[in-house]
């Protein structure tokens, strides 16, 4: 027989448990496959992911490949039935009206489950596990964001009925998981009543109160409640009333803050939360502040994934937009106008970033104060502008002035303190003080590792400027060494074309060459040049200076 009561004590020690398991993401892509072998899918990649978002659930396969090649089908791919699942175009009950019945016996198994703990006096069982189905599925969902509404009881009787699962979290309570179809079966009876997505904002925003975004012992929590905001974004939005819709906007605002801290916001997943936001947002009018804001976290993406140029168009307009609805003096008016610079920045036009950055500063210290942090930040984004333009050692000077109020009003782990820091150790090497930047940079490598981790951008570009200034001091061994190091990593946490990792190739590069291996340093050092070309420009200031170190070593 088979059953959803999967708890040996209820059958007695006669019966053998033998668990059905789903089925892996690459059986389960075969059977989708073979069920629908007309779809194109050249690398197998869009079933093994359609297959991934069915759970593995066989029934489910063999239903989204028979849709597939119904004459119809609204959906023509595995990619596009995917992303109608995701957003909500289309619940899995209602995709195939030929196989509704097929659907409705497996929406019928888990009524029936609920149906029976009802019997047995759990009443709210039906209430839980459709609150669970807000969340993303198969995302392990944090016990301690639930734990305001749902019993242990509860949560305990849909696991023995095989309705979700519980996944162990070492010294804590345990995490939960539910089957995406379970999860879009319940998705499908939640866009008319409202009361339980609204239930599920309202306790993701509880837990992004007690959050802080610059806190790095809270980074971790972050990324587990991201998912779970992106599944709102994706699916609920459209349905919430607008006080539920302007809390979702405001915690993930938050939560792409965070993760652009955490290091990964040159992932793709920065840039798909932050078009859900701003699809979400848009329902609040053009010029609600909040909807402005998702425009705003939008150009920082694009920053990130180095679209400088359709960044700063988009800034200019946030920026006219922000001066109209909110002012001048508003703190997220200057935040856009310090972002807009920033895009400018990354476009090579250093001189014109300068003077935009010093008139900023004088407004940010007449609006905010001059020890406010975004104050003191945007002196350390002036530092690069005049770096970057040849004054190394007025660079420093400035890091050294916004670190000093950094530590006092921060803290020394801070990582607004722990910028500051890395950027004196960068401006000190290339103002030529290379003993006092080796000492520097040893500091802050230790202290980042420890604070961030030994993966994050920070640490790696702190770690790359150590080695630069090894170079500097006649070590070009340990330098080489550390160097490929931090590449690897690099390669591994950063974008192919990301700034940051090409300077990093031409510093080794420029080791390699320093040691007469010049046919090693000339094929990095076009390489180099080739993705800069290609990605900034062939007038960009990096990119010449590629091409001049290609003429100096080769």
């Amino acid at each position: 027989m088979t059953t959803r009561v999967g708890d040996p004590q209820v059958w007695g020690g006669g019966m053998r448990v033998v668990p059905l398991k789903l089925l892996d993401d690459i059986t389960a892509a075969a059977v989708l496959r073979r069920t629908a072998p007309g779809i194109p899918d050249p690398d197998g990649r869009q079933a093994v992911e359609l297959a991934r978002r069915l759970g593995g659930l066989p029934l489910a396969l063999h239903l989204a490949g028979v849709y597939l090649t119904s004459p119809f089908a609204r959906w023509h791919s595995f990619a596009d039935y995917r992303r109608a699942l995701d957003s909500g175009q289309a619940a899995v009950t209602e995709l195939d009206a030929v196989r509704s019945d097929a659907w409705a016996t497996v929406s019928r198994t888990w009524e029936l489950a609920l149906d029976a703990l009802a019997e047995q006096g759990v009443d709210r069982a039906r209430e839980v596990l459709y609150l669970l189905a807000c969340f993303a599925p198969t995302t392990p969902i944090p016990m301690a964001m639930l734990a305001s509404s749902v019993s242990e009881q509860i949560l305990r009787a849909l696991a023995e009925m095989a309705l979700i699962d519980a996944v162990p979290v070492p010294g804590g309570l345990p995490d939960l998981t539910l089957h995406p179809v379970v999860a879009d079966t319940c998705r499908a009876r939640m866009t008319t009543d409202i009361s339980i997505p609204e239930l599920a904002v309202r306790l993701v925003g509880t837990t992004a109160e007690a959050l802080e975004i610059e806190r790095p012992a809270d980074w971790p929590h972050w990324e587990k409640l991201i998912p779970h905001v992106e599944a709102l974004l994706t699916w609920a939005a459209p349905h919430l009333g607008t006080p539920a819709l302007l809390s979702l906007s405001q915690v993930a605002g938050r939560a792409h803050y965070s993760l652009w801290l955490i290091g990964n916001r040159e992932g793709a997943g920065g840039e798909g939360i932050a078009r859900l936001l701003l699809a979400a947002a848009s329902r609040l009018g053009d010029l609600h502040p909040e909807a402005i804001e998702a425009r705003h976290v939008l150009g920082v993406t694009l920053v990130a994934r180095g679209r400088n140029r359709e960044a700063e168009d988009l800034f200019r307009a946030v920026l006219e937009d922000r001066r109209s609805v909110l002012g001048d003096g508003d703190p997220r008016t200057l935040l856009t106008r310090d972002q807009l610079i920033g895009a400018i920045m990354a476009q090579g036009r250093y001189g014109e970033a300068e003077q935009m950055y010093r008139d900023l500063i004088a407004d940010q210290e007449a609006f905010l104060g001059p020890e406010h942090t975004d104050t003191l930040t945007t002196i350390v984004d002036l530092a690069w502008s005049v770096g970057m333009r040849g004054d190394a050692e007025q660079a420093a000077d400035l890091c050294r002035r916004a670190l000093e109020v950094d530590r006092r009003v921060l803290g020394d782990e801070h990582p607004r303190t722990l910028d500051a820091w890395a950027d004196l150790a960068h401006w000190t090497n290339e103002g030529g003080a290379h003993q006092d930047a080796e000492a520097l940079s040893a500091q802050v490598v230790n202290t980042l590792s420890r604070v961030l981790g030994a993966d994050h951008p920070l640490t790696l570009t702190s770690r790359a400027t150590l080695a630069r200034t090894l170079a500097a001091l006649g070590r070009p061994s340990p330098a080489e060494s550390m160097l490929r190091d931090v590449l690897a990593t690099m390669d591994r946490v950063l974008g192919a074309t990301d700034a940051r990792l090409l300077t990093t190739r031409r510093d080794l590069a420029n080791v390699l060459a320093a040691q007469g291996r010049t046919h090693q340093a000339e094929r990095i050092y076009r390489q180099v040049l080739d993705l800069q070309r290609q990605h900034l420009g062939p007038a960009h200031p990096e990119t010449l200076k590629t091409s001049r170190s290609i003429a100096l070593h080769t």
